[in-house]
């Protein structure tokens, strides 16, 4: 076991799709009691300390939290209390999820979008929100306010489960408040280098002209910078080299085409930017584990049943 500081950890959480409000509450521990042994527990749980004191492990890291902090306490990991209370202990709390990608880390870290965004720039700034794991609540007095206001949403919404048109409304009121208050305690961190922004430019034109010829001679004057730094500025930003980038695009845009329409494998593959049916399959083959013909043999099953024309647009 080992006890952690308040300084350490950061949860860096995409946007894209938004983190969404589940429920919240508020408890009160008298000396003795202890936090709920839970595992696999799928919701974020933000804690904002009124008074007292909180021993809560998360896996096998302490934590002591005091009033005056909040905390956040990761989905599906053991989260528990690891000495139980020693005076009264008082706090709000809010579950909260995400499909999204998150990650812990030592420091804030830029986190990819699970949904791919086009831009005609070829550039949208990655959204990412920041959390520090345990901090002193910034604008406490805001803060709580914020944080009472959503509790109080949150009965009225419970006293009228039974009404749908005010159910839907309180909904929707409690997710503004919840991005409201997700402002008020995120971390600001500094602007992007140079070299993520340009590393993020040649991402999206990577991901919008996945079918043609690519080379590092064209992206290094398509974003004026020395052909040798592309690949620098992607591993460094991305860990992945332009190449990779655009094998994995392709190999993923492929794979759509294969369950959502009957068009040949060769015609697939030059749609997506091979012009040698044999190195696409090779190249399929060896991402995949088999070929683009065995692909589509084995996941026809998840083929829509709306039809769909050689573009893999649906009828509606």
């Amino acid at each position: 076991m080992k006890e952690s500081t308040m300084t350490k950890h950061f949860l860096s959480i995409s946007c894209l799709p938004t983190p969404t409000y589940i429920q919240s509450g508020h408890v009160v521990f008298s000396p003795g009691e202890r936090h709920p042994n839970r595992k696999n527990f799928q919701f974020f749980v933000m804690m904002f300390m009124q008074r007292g004191k909180l021993y809560i492990a998360e896996d096998d890291t302490q934590y002591t939290v005091h009033a005056g902090e909040m905390f956040v306490l990761q989905p599906q990991v053991h989260h528990y209390s690891w000495k139980p209370m020693d005076e009264t202990t008082e706090y709000y709390w809010i579950h909260f999820a995400t499909t999204g990608n998150y990650v812990q880390a030592g420091e804030p870290k830029q986190v990819q979008s699970l949904i791919p965004v086009p831009a005609i720039h070829y550039y949208t700034s990655m959204v990412t929100l920041f959390l520090q794991k345990q901090q002193p609540i910034p604008n406490e007095k805001t803060v709580f306010s914020m944080i009472k206001k959503i509790f109080a949403n949150s009965r009225r919404a419970n006293e009228n489960h039974s009404d749908t048109t005010q159910n839907s409304i309180e909904f929707w009121k409690a997710q503004q408040l919840f991005i409201d208050l997700l402002q008020q305690v995120q971390v600001q961190t500094p602007p992007e280098s140079p070299t993520v922004v340009i590393a993020n430019k040649i991402q999206r034109y990577i991901e919008d002209h996945y079918d043609e010829k690519i080379t590092y001679e064209e992206l290094g004057k398509q974003f004026h910078i020395h052909p040798n730094s592309v690949s620098i500025y992607m591993k460094k930003t991305f860990g992945i080299t332009p190449n990779m980038l655009l094998t994995k695009y392709r190999l993923e845009e492929a794979t759509k085409y294969l369950l959502l329409t009957s068009d040949q494998v060769s015609k697939i593959a030059t749609r997506v930017g091979y012009q040698n049916i044999y190195y696409f399959s090779m190249t399929f083959k060896k991402h995949y584990g088999m070929s683009p013909s065995q692909y589509r043999k084995k996941y026809i099953s998840l083929k829509p049943s709306t039809p769909v024309n050689s573009h893999g647009t649906q009828f509606l």
